[in-house]
């Protein structure tokens, strides 16, 4: 039966027609179907890719070339606003050469637009030049101003004639005049008192210079009337060209995008009727694909189906064709297949149990690695609160140390006594020096040091370190030298700080490590470098350094034996502070020694082109007699907001020769407290306080102050944190200045007696 059944089934499978021709046949019409709707589509595709091609090649470029040029003009009126607005001259000179590299660009190539850009340029050069002028004139204006502040050479002139009070006064609301107006009121106001006057001699001067001044203040308000003027004629013309070609382009790309859109149009509906055309005959061509293909397939998977639930013996209806027919029978045959491949499902079953343990593996590693950071983050916490907890407990002690010996040193004390005063004097010093280097250290290291970028004249730098380190090379009885090459700039840029920090420190290595001789800073350039490198080279003829531990001596707490810390002292943290900052600013230091020939440090900087205007001479602090004599003749009220007992004696001893009264509060909310039911002139303000701490307190005093409508009292930050960020936290907190422990006497003083000036 089944031997006739197989014969039968072999005959029907030679009589059926294969699916290879019958499908070409369908291909071939199908494909006849497409090329012609191809050729249609195409055409009105290629009449639109024309349209674009042109749009990208012709009209996009111009659109895009009138846009840039707005937006530069916009960038050149931002500019010129921040010429007109910035008080610091660097910022304008930076914005003014900005400027002049922006009216370069080839997008302004337009005669029109180039003359209106030129035109604003020069407006714009004429504004920078005309707010240096009014700086120039507003500092002439405040030298002669500080004469009639309160202790000033000429006040007392002015004040002894007969109408000196008025016009103190008046000089005071010209001052703070702001309107051209108002101040020419004010100065025919002083000129009459000043004929009514008759003065001669000293208070003859004093009017003259009371003269001077009032003409600098008009001057300077005529300049800024004369500098918005320009401005806003600058900022009025280049919005009104940018809005102009703003539109301009607008309508341009408008335009041709509309006739894109237009062709578009004509395209869709022509793509509308060739896809309904497509549709008719994909629908016969579906249709035939389903009673002969699909249903014949959908049976074999019907047997598939009963075969998986356990049926082996599979009987099919014969396909129409010969593929499908032997697809039936291969189903039929499938049990065995289906056998093989649960046992295949079995196996990938094992593998995933497997994966997923390695995944778990995997898992458990990322949150080890994830507990491991938290607790290096964790530790570099504590080390930095370590840090400033160790500097807060040393420098207050310190500051009342360093102040007593201060303090005993104006007793008049033996010659055997004073030996003593300076030698816990200089090792107080020491201490804080120390202190010093393993806080510059640990913020190197943490990378919270940012250099600065500021002009340097050359030779006034050198004449800087030289007065640092003048005081130790006397001391010890040595030479001194600074060599500065020909080849070398008279202004460069950098950080003069970190750079005159590396040098003191090598200087005063060379110092240290040098009985006899001459210490020696070079600064050079090689013929063949760049225009900003620079080489420093400090030489000294002491000791000199093994080469076997030369390698180690940048290291931290390194020195080249024990023997040297026990006899010159040192902690080995300045070399490694110097390798540190050099490195940073991008270079590296190398040494040359000998034992007994003494050691050369030397590293080369890449710097970037300075100023060469001439830098301000540097103002000297006035002495300790004359500011203890301003203080006697200025009465100042004071509150001090100090928790300590010993400081605040400290304190009190400072001022007991001025003529100031203090008021005394242990901690901050007694100081506010204080405050808010007295009058003072100023507030000295610790920051680490029990109950309520310096910038609570601060921040409460300024509150006090805005309900009230006060003008804001000095309020000056006196603490033994000593972190940049601790004087930021005490700015944002409302302190108007900030002295670090330990605070000698002529810094108090000198603080004190700057603020009090600008209280009355």
């Amino acid at each position: 039966m089944s031997n006739k059944r197989a014969k039968k089934n072999s005959g029907d499978r030679n009589d059926k027609p294969s699916l290879v021709p019958t499908m070409v046949a369908f291909h071939l019409i199908a494909l006849i179907i497409l090329a012609t709707i191809g050729l249609v589509i195409s055409r009105s595709l290629t009449r639109i890719g024309a349209l674009a091609t042109d749009t990208r090649d012709v009209v996009l470029p111009e659109v895009f070339v009138k846009q840039r040029t707005a937006v530069n003009l916009e960038r050149l009126g931002r500019f010129a606003e921040t010429v007109y607005q910035a008080d610091d001259p660097r910022i304008r000179r930076e914005y003014r050469l900005a400027a002049r590299i922006l009216t370069q660009d080839s997008v302004f190539g337009e005669p029109e637009v180039n003359r209106q850009v030129v035109d604003a340029y020069r407006d714009i050069e004429a504004v920078a030049t005309l707010r240096d002028e009014q700086d120039n004139k507003r500092r002439q204006a405040d030298i002669l101003f500080l004469d009639f502040a309160p202790g000033g050479a000429r006040l007392a002139p002015l004040l002894s004639l007969p109408h000196g009070g008025d016009m103190a006064n008046t000089l005071f609301l010209a001052s703070r005049a702001r309107v051209i107006e108002t101040l020419t009121a004010l100065k025919a106001e002083f000129d009459q008192a000043a004929k009514a006057s008759h003065a001669a001699g000293t208070a003859r001067a004093a009017l003259d210079q009371a003269g001077a001044y009032l003409d600098l203040r008009m001057q300077d308000l005529r300049i800024e009337k004369r500098c918005r003027l320009l401005w806003l004629h600058v900022n009025t013309t280049l919005e009104q060209v940018a809005g102009n070609l703003s539109v301009e382009a607008a309508t341009t790309a408008d335009s041709r995008f509309t006739a894109i859109a237009a062709e578009a149009g004509r395209a869709i509906h022509t793509g509308i009727l060739a896809v309904a055309v497509l549709a008719l005959a994909f629908g016969v061509f579906i249709c035939f694909i389903h009673r002969v293909i699909v249903v014949p397939i959908l049976r074999c998977v019907r047997g598939l189906d009963l075969i998986g639930k356990g049926e082996r013996d599979i009987t099919l209806p014969g396909a129409r064709l010969r593929e499908l027919h032997d697809i039936n029978e291969a189903v039929e045959r499938s049990g065995t297949l289906m056998a093989e491949l649960a046992d295949r499902t079995e196996a990938m079953r094992r593998a995933n149990d497997a994966l997923e343990q390695e995944i778990e593996a995997r898992k458990k590693v990322q949150d080890d690695l994830a507990r491991a950071k938290e607790r290096a983050e964790a530790a570099d916490r504590a080390k930095s609160d370590f840090l400033a907890g160790m500097s807060h407990e040393i420098r207050t002690p310190m500051n009342t140390i360093l102040g007593m010996a201060e303090l005993m040193l104006e007793t008049s004390p033996t010659p055997l006594q004073q030996q003593y005063i300076e030698i816990f004097q200089a090792s107080g010093e020491m201490l804080l020096g120390i202190i010093n280097d393993v806080l510059d250290l640990s913020k190197i290291e943490a990378g919270e040091v940012v250099l600065e970028n500021a002009p340097i004249d050359t030779r006034q730098f050198a004449e800087r370190t030289r007065e640092v380190v003048a005081g130790r090379v006397r001391q010890k009885g040595l030479a001194f030298t600074v060599d500065i090459g020909e080849r070398v700039p008279s202004h460069f840029s950098g950080d003069p700080v970190r750079l005159r920090q590396v040098l003191v420190n090598l200087i005063d290595n060379g110092v240290k490590f040098t009985e006899t001789g001459t210490v020696r800073l070079s600064i050079d350039r090689a013929e063949s470098d760049p225009p900003g490198r620079m080489t420093f080279t400090v030489t000294d003829t002491g000791i000199g350094i093994p080469r076997e531990v030369q390698g180690e001596i940048f290291n931290r707490f390194t020195q080249a034996d024990a023997s040297t810390t026990r006899k010159y002292g040192g902690t080995g943290l300045g070399l490694a502070i110097c390798d540190r900052l050099v490195r940073l600013m991008g270079g590296s230091i190398h040494l040359e020694s000998a034992p007994g020939r003494g050691s050369t440090f030397s590293f080369t900087l890449d710097f970037g082109a300075g100023e060469t205007a001439a830098v301000a001479p540097r103002a000297d602090s006035p002495s300790l007699e004359r500011l203890t004599e301003t203080l006697a003749r200025t009465p100042v009220r004071l509150l001090v907001a100090e928790d300590s007992d010993s400081n605040q004696a400290l304190i009190e001893l400072y001022f007991s020769k001025t003529a100031c009264s203090l008021d005394f509060a242990s901690d901050g909310r007694e100081a506010v407290e204080k405050f808010s039911s007295n009058e003072y002139d100023m507030v000295l303000m610790d920051i680490q306080m029990p109950v309520m701490d310096g910038y609570e307190a601060t921040r409460s005093i300024r509150a006090l102050e805005r309900e009230r409508r006060a003008a804001p009292t000095p309020v000056i930050a006196v603490t033994a944190n000593a972190f940049r960020e601790d004087q930021e936290r005490c700015e944002a907190a409302g302190c108007t200045g900030y002295l670090a422990k330990p605070v000698s006497k002529r810094k108090l003083l000198e603080s004190v007696a700057r603020h009090a000036g600008g209280t009355r």
